[in-house]
């Protein structure tokens, strides 16, 4: 499950979008490897990897760089990914509450 820069644009208007754990995931898969063995090649411990991979942490800046060397995504490449959900979860939460009156100069 490869997301190309162009792929990532389009997310904008997607609904739902993917939490970047499952990509991340997707990419793992790709490559064959295990959790264990992605989180000692990236530093960080198997169970922080884990969270990440379900959808039960998110991506921090660190992580973004991390992954972007590890396997040869744009820097930011991973943060917009977590940045477009997070947006998708707020908006979801929005609309359970008033909305704003909108601030007059």
């Amino acid at each position: 499950m490869w997301i190309t820069t162009e792929t990532m644009e389009n997310m904008m208007d997607m609904h739902d979008p993917a939490h970047p754990g499952e990509i991340l995931a997707g990419w793992l898969t790709d490559l064959e490897l295990n959790v264990t063995a992605a989180a000692g090649h990236l530093g960080m411990s198997r169970v922080m990897l884990s969270r990440i991979l379900h959808g039960h942490a998110a991506i921090t800046a660190d992580m973004d760089v991390k992954l972007s060397q590890a396997l040869g995504t744009s820097p930011g490449y991973w943060l917009r990914l977590q940045t477009q959900r997070d947006l998708w979860e707020a908006q979801q939460r929005a609309k359970d509450r008033p909305a704003l009156q909108r601030l007059a100069a």
